[in-house]
């Protein structure tokens, strides 16, 4: 082969590699993947427009459709999932709850139960299959993988360990105008191989509705066992409150 087709086809190579190399969002899933159960605790700040509110929550998860979370601050709010159903009930509201086999959940609520607590899985999910392409590394990332979702296109960030520390909205591949950021940090190796960042950090962007967040994880456990107990609806809801299927049946217009 002369040496100028075996340079053209090295490029090739090259490029190839760049666009499939890495499937980084898959790698991020099986590592989260291995938690299988964690409590912690998840206080967040978020500021705009509209002025300061802080939250206040408890959360135990595990990966068999079995959650129990506790909204503190501001309202208080309770949401278990016992592996079949999920109830929700928000205080001062009417004494109506939400309730629904989580089968028949809408495609949001049912990825909310997927979630490891303090991981960006909210944004990984969203992205799972997508065809990554590898983009040249920048101050403050090691390395970058660019993804074109249906109306955004979205920059993964590393650090040289391969921990997620960032992610970019665009509206487009040119990365002029950016919607969003999230910035993770404080990471802590909670099982052997997987990294959770305690502290996220957000701002959106756009249309005089710009905000920013600050979420911070503490008491953070990871595969240790959790009480059934816990996940048992009655235990936690009064007895009169009238489960309903539609958000609209609670909060009508």
């Amino acid at each position: 082969m002369k040496a100028s087709n075996l340079c053209a086809a090295l490029l090739a190579l090259c490029f190839v590699s760049s666009v499939h190399a890495g499937k980084e969002i898959d790698r991020l899933l099986s590592e989260y993947g291995k938690i299988e159960t964690a409590t912690c605790k998840i206080r967040r700040t978020k500021e705009g427009a509209a002025g300061k509110i802080k939250f206040l929550s408890r959360v135990y998860f595990t990966n068999q459709n079995k959650i129990h979370a506790e909204k503190l601050t501001p309202v208080k709010q309770r949401t278990i999932a016992d592996g079949t159903t999920l109830y929700q009930y928000t205080d001062g509201s009417n004494n109506k709850g939400f309730s629904r086999p989580i089968s028949e959940l809408s495609e949001q609520m049912q990825i909310s139960l997927h979630l490891v607590p303090g991981t960006a899985m909210d944004h990984l999910l969203r992205l799972k299959g997508l065809e990554e392409t590898v983009l040249e590394p920048t101050e403050g990332a090691a390395k970058r993988v660019g993804i074109q979702a249906e109306s955004k296109y979205v920059v993964l960030r590393f650090d040289q360990m391969d921990r997620l520390v960032g992610i970019d909205f665009f509206e487009t591949k040119a990365m002029a105008a950016k919607l969003a950021t999230y910035e993770y940090s404080d990471f802590s190796e909670v099982i052997p191989g997987t990294w959770i960042p305690f502290t996220h950090q957000a701002t959106v962007y756009g249309d005089g509705r710009e905000f920013s967040e600050v979420m911070k994880v503490d008491s953070f456990v990871a595969n240790k066992p959790i009480a059934e107990s816990l996940f048992i609806p009655a235990s936690f809801f009064d007895k009169n409150i009238d489960f309903v299927d539609d958000f609209a049946k609670i909060f009508p217009d």
